[in-house]
């Protein structure tokens, strides 16, 4: 066998054995009951941290650092997306090193380096844009590996409810 090909089958293998370490993971998946929006998490690799807000869920990882925060809000001030993007980007830190922000009509995501960290922010603006939903992870960057598939899989289950608050 070629070391090319050797080469090759390894990384299938890695690959299959990080998939199949995934799988076996314990997701859970919460919905808010105010806004209905709903959310999937690795419960084993993220414990519950005490809120104070309505419709607002923190939890972080002793083990890692990582951290992420889901939460929704009525959006009083009648922002469009485009709008609440520019204010986060002048009125708060941490967003000089943005390394991909694609938007859509009702939605738009940020994400790049915080120091050490990565981030990624996403809002989907529902209820004909009456209310913002949000999720934000923050992972160290030296844990990429591991975080961008758990990332990934989280965005694609965090769904904006029908609930308007």
């Amino acid at each position: 066998m070629s070391k090319l090909m050797l080469g090759c089958l390894v990384l299938v293998v890695m690959a299959f054995a990080e998939n199949s370490a995934q799988a076996g993971e314990q997701w859970a998946t919460q919905q808010d009951p105010r806004f209905g929006f709903s959310f999937t998490y690795p419960a084993e690799m993220f414990a519950s941290v005490e809120g104070e807000r309505p419709s607002f869920y923190h939890y972080g990882s002793e083990e890692t650092g990582a951290n992420f925060l889901v939460g929704a809000w009525n959006n009083e001030q009648g922002a469009t997306p485009e709008e609440f993007k520019q204010w986060m980007l002048t009125h708060a830190e941490g967003y000089e090193d943005i390394t991909y922000q694609p938007r859509g009509r009702s939605w738009f995501v940020l994400s790049g380096h915080r120091g050490d960290q990565i981030y990624y922010e996403k809002a989907i603006f529902s209820c004909s844009g009456h209310v913002v939903n949000v999720l934000a992870i923050a992972y160290p960057e030296a844990q990429r590996h591991r975080f961008d598939p758990v990332v990934e899989r989280m965005e694609d289950s965090f769904k904006s409810g029908t609930g308007c608050g």
